[in-house]
């Protein structure tokens, strides 16, 4: 059988804890930035979520003493790497813009769930393969899709009602 990743604050109840608060403050960041113009607030928010979520990555990795694995490049995982930042800022990004913009209350809920399943994974090693690459090709697409179609949906019904304007 397949070895089975652990959670590296020692329960899962513990892990699951850690990764929602991380995504409600997510979802309050999506809040406060809403003051700013759409494109700053999915910068101001989506980078420093990107970068503190592969800080988490590298952090359980190396204080679990788990060895990194071999990518086989250095230029290999700057690339996984660069793909995970891309998608964890687009996704929350993506939340801010919308909330910011038209006032979607999706907005602040798809940056919840995003960010804690993100961090739900990233708090877990061990296992067959290492959590960043299978992130980011299967699970980072699936999130990303999820804000979208959670925003879409929202943006679409509230327009059909006239409550926003393009």
């Amino acid at each position: 059988m397949p070895g089975q990743p652990w959670p590296v604050l020692g329960s899962t109840a513990l892990t699951l804890a850690v990764a929602a608060s991380a995504g409600l403050v997510a979802a309050l960041a999506t809040f406060r930035a809403a003051d700013q113009p759409p494109r700053r607030a999915a910068a101001l928010v989506g980078v420093p979520v990107a970068i503190a979520s592969l800080a988490l990555w590298w952090v359980a990795r190396y204080s679990a003493a788990y060895p990194f694995p071999d990518y086989g490049s250095l230029h290999v995982l700057a690339g996984w790497l660069a793909l995970a930042f891309v998608v964890l800022a687009a996704q929350v990004g993506l939340a801010a813009y919308a909330f910011a913009r038209w006032r979607l209350v999706a907005g602040p809920v798809a940056a919840f769930a995003a960010v804690t399943a993100t961090w739900y994974y990233f708090l877990r090693i061990g296992g067959e393969t290492d959590v960043l690459w299978l992130w980011a090709a299967l699970a980072a697409p699936v999130l990303l899709a999820a804000t979208a179609l959670t925003v879409g949906i929202e943006y679409g019904a509230r327009r059909a009602a006239g409550q926003v304007e393009a």
